[in-house]
């Protein structure tokens, strides 16, 4: 195991996800995955039946519900970007699937094409983010619930419906369209640790408050979460793996490589409801 520079990560060095990995060996990465919040894998040669295996292992799979998966692999998705393609996916700061009632556990990406440079990922620590705030403001947001909602991305007048989006999209309204409060400070079911859980894109105001009261905070939240102190940086080779932990991570995935080919394939695993 080797911790990557910033304020989270780890590379583990070692394991061929292609091979069985055996329940010891398995516990000692899901340990470090909660203590580093997200693990890297390089050099891996998985098919998707091997990724969807490798992340049942976290928990029960769960479906993309905005997106459709690849043939006769129903918890697998194709993240494609084309050289002629201007928009990217998961192109901000987020966490994946915030939205549902109970938000993704862990996501799983593996890299298949790769630009010759750019396209990274940055992971941003919502643990390290909460326990650098004051002492005020951890009392504040305590209390405090957010309005989470897919409908500012994938609804009618969402950034996806309006962007030149490279994949195909599901036009799943209800689900578009459906609202969850969540505490906007989370405590994590395996560490007990509090985090931030609250990312702009799909945040739409503070329970009991009106949008334009909720902004300001919100996306100072969202920068002040994502500083650099918090972050690392991920550079992908063919054959790497990234799984991090939604609840307690937030991500943004860089289109700094114009004109060049990248594909992906993701797993989540299903999670369970904030508190």
């Amino acid at each position: 195991m080797e911790p990557s520079s910033g304020a989270l990560g780890a590379e583990v060095v070692g394991i061929d996800l292609a091979k069985d990995v055996d329940d010891a060996t398995f516990e000692e990465i899901y340990h470090a995955w909660l203590d580093h919040h997200v693990l890297f894998f390089r050099d891996q040669g998985i098919t998707p039946e091997e990724q969807a295996a490798f992340a049942a292992r976290f928990g029960e799979l769960e479906a993309y519900p905005f997106m459709e998966p690849m043939s006769g692999h129903p918890h697998v998705i194709r993240i494609v970007k084309e050289p002629e393609t201007k928009f990217n996916f998961g192109g901000g700061w987020h966490s994946d699937m915030s939205y549902q009632e109970r938000p993704v556990k862990a996501t799983l990406l593996y890299a298949l094409e790769v630009p010759a440079r750019g396209g990274d990922t940055l992971f941003a620590s919502m643990t390290a983010a909460y326990e650098a705030l004051s002492p005020g403001m951890q009392t504040l947001l305590g209390g405090l619930g957010a309005v989470f909602t897919a409908s500012k991305v994938h609804g009618a007048a969402g950034l996806y419906k309006n962007a030149d989006h490279p994949m195909t999209m599901k036009g799943d309204t209800v689900r578009a369209e459906a609202r969850f409060v969540h505490p906007v400070v989370r405590t994590h079911p395996d560490t007990g640790r509090k985090g931030l859980f609250l990312d702009p894109p799909h945040v739409e105001r503070f329970e009991n408050m009106r949008i334009a009261e909720s902004e300001p905070l919100v996306e100072w939240l969202g920068a002040w979460a994502t500083s650099s102190e918090f972050t690392t940086r991920f550079r992908w080779r063919v054959g790497s793996l990234a799984v991090w932990d939604n609840r307690c991570v937030q991500h943004y995935a860089l289109n700094d490589y114009p004109g060049e080919r990248r594909e992906m394939h993701r797993t989540t695993v299903a999670g369970d409801v904030p508190y």
